[in-house]
């Protein structure tokens, strides 16, 4: 417990990758696939930390997807899941019908390079491969379309 609160405290002090580079990182699908970030480099990236433990993660799993469905070949979808169990992980993406690549941040690698403060938790990189902005919190209809609209006018 304490070593949870020393990691919290130091990423905290640390601060959030919020603008400049997306750190590159190499995701293992639960499909088995390997992804690397900068493979993206030429197509806006949605990338979006979560947990099956995580009750606001719930709240925006729905219009993550729909919004996958509706913008796939314009805008990539990565979801990361953070801290979290195989089991419980395959039936959130189950349950939600979810579709774009996701995968286990095993030890944290990914969750680290960006310094997450918490689930649920997206970062919107643009073509070029830096961040154009974080949205910490679950993600309403109205903003996740205007950040789309952004990433595709860059």
């Amino acid at each position: 417990m304490l070593a949870l609160l020393a990691m919290a405290l130091i990423r905290t002090q640390q601060g959030q990758v919020s603008s400049g580079p997306a750190p590159d990182f190499t995701l293992e699908t639960f499909e088995g696939e390997t992804l690397r970030l900068s493979d993206f480099r030429g197509t806006p990236v949605v990338i979006n930390f979560w947990a099956s433990w995580c009750v606001e993660c719930y709240r925006e799993a729905d219009l993550l997807e729909q919004t996958w469905r509706r913008y796939k070949g314009q805008v990539m979808f990565i979801g990361v899941d953070y801290v979290d169990t195989l089991e419980p992980a395959l039936e959130y993406i189950d349950r939600y019908d979810i579709t774009y690549p996701n995968g286990m941040d095993k030890g944290n690698r990914i969750a680290d390079a960006y310094r997450i403060q918490g689930v649920p938790e997206t970062f919107f990189v643009d073509r070029e491969g830096n961040i154009a902005g974080v949205k910490i919190g679950p993600l309403e209809h109205d903003e996740l379309e205007q950040w789309m609209q952004r990433l595709l006018q860059e």
